[in-house]
């Protein structure tokens, strides 16, 4: 069995200096933690942010295995997050979310998404803000909402299916295969949590939503 030693405990990311940017705030949807209005490295909630491959903390001009921190240029030969160690959650210091905004902020769990696709807890309409389509995600109790814009992930040096997917990554590595990774994908039909059904190499840059 793949597992790791601290299974799917949240992120300790208390003892961290605070930079969160202007603008960017904790929205309660009344649940299990607070999220951010907007992607990390986006100036407001209808912006793509940056795009990260998993468990780096800064985003690129290309992804692939060559490129990725974690790799010696193949799938076959990763240096973290492997059937080595058998960790399968990213430690606070490849957090792109807290290296990036400091504090309590981090990147969100596979569990955490599932509270906020849960449609007893959260609705999603499909809307289109500032030009950019994507879901406002309302909050049952509080009635506040937040805009998840679809982004598109970044393989090699372009951008893909900017204008068809959002795909968001989670702090899960996907214990079935080292070289994948959870994530949040959706259209204007379907919103899943995946391992990638686009393309699940964690080299690949994705966008990211905080919470804390």
């Amino acid at each position: 069995m793949f597992f790791g030693a601290d299974g799917h405990a949240k992120v300790n990311v208390t003892d961290n200096e605070d930079k969160t940017p202007d603008g960017v705030e904790a929205v309660d949807l009344g649940l299990s933690v607070k999220w951010a209005n907007m992607n990390v490295g986006a100036t407001k909630d209808s912006g793509f942010g940056s795009y990260f491959a998993w468990g780096e903390v800064k985003p690129k001009k290309y992804y692939s295995w060559g490129t990725y921190i974690w790799s010696q240029g193949d799938s076959k030969f990763l240096l973290k997050y492997s059937t080595s160690d058998r960790r399968i959650q990213l430690t606070p210091s490849d957090d792109a979310a807290r290296a990036n905004w400091g504090g309590e902020w981090r990147m969100p769990t596979i569990e955490e998404y599932e509270e906020l696709i849960d449609p007893a807890k959260c609705t999603w309409e499909w809307i289109t803000k500032d030009g950019v389509n994507g879901y406002k995600v309302t909050g049952k109790k509080t009635g506040s909402s937040i805009f998840l814009p679809i982004t598109g992930f970044r393989f090699y040096e372009g951008v893909q299916f900017r204008a068809i997917k959002g795909i968001y990554w989670t702090s899960m590595l996907y214990s079935g295969n080292p070289n994948k990774a959870w994530c949040l994908e959706f259209d204007f039909s379907d919103v899943d949590i995946s391992f990638g059904k686009l393309s699940a190499n964690r080299f690949s840059g994705r966008c990211i939503r905080a919470v804390r």
